[in-house]
């Protein structure tokens, strides 16, 4: 090979290496998160001259209400449902409680109830991970109903006689206030 054809090679690959560190770049910076820095609230007050007293100028942040999206709260809540253990006393269920509507989550404690008390003392775990985004059946400013593929990971007795499967989900979200909710959920078997 000429030296001018290599010379030419080392270019192309140099200006392909320069390109593709620009487009990294660029996409880290198109997906950086957005901060919000809190906003302040200014205080002032004034002399009374009647009574000759003053009062100081402050400056206060105000509290800054971040939303959760409906998206955040479903994926949290389905890996956390589906993943549980015999050894963990039903806690997966403890977790999501917060995450719930109030009559969504007695039946979450029923729920964890049936899971004390069944099994047979041999050892049984399931782990779920989402593995597709979140599609939106339907949405109103109140409610959303989403549906989502779990991969699940379940281990009966032995620890190397793990299966795996895919299962999809579908979840209920209500907004309360700035905050969504889980209303209910249903798993259907197969993707």
């Amino acid at each position: 090979m000429e030296r001018k054809t290599k010379i030419e090679i080392a270019l192309a690959v140099a200006v392909l290496l320069v390109f593709l560190a620009v487009l990294l770049f660029w996409r880290q910076k198109a997906i950086a998160p957005v901060t919000t820095a809190p906003a302040k609230i200014a205080i002032t007050t004034s002399t009374d001259k009647t009574t000759g007293t003053s009062t100081d100028t402050a400056t206060q942040e105000a509290p800054v209400v971040k939303e959760t999206s409906a998206l955040t709260v479903a994926r949290t809540f389905v890996e956390r449902l589906g993943s549980y253990s015999s050894e963990a006393d039903a806690a997966n269920i403890e977790d999501i409680l917060p995450m719930a509507t109030t009559a969504f989550q007695k039946k979450l404690e029923t729920l964890a109830k049936q899971a004390r008390t069944s099994g047979d003392g041999a050892y049984y775990g399931v782990s779920t991970l989402v593995v597709t985004a979140p599609k939106t059946l339907s949405s109103s400013a109140t409610q959303t109903v989403l549906s989502m593929t779990t991969q699940r990971e379940e281990t009966v007795g032995d620890p190397g006689s793990t299966t795996v499967k895919y299962q999809s989900i579908t979840i209920t979200l209500v907004k309360s206030g700035t905050t969504w909710l889980v209303d209910g959920y249903t798993w259907k078997d197969g993707v």
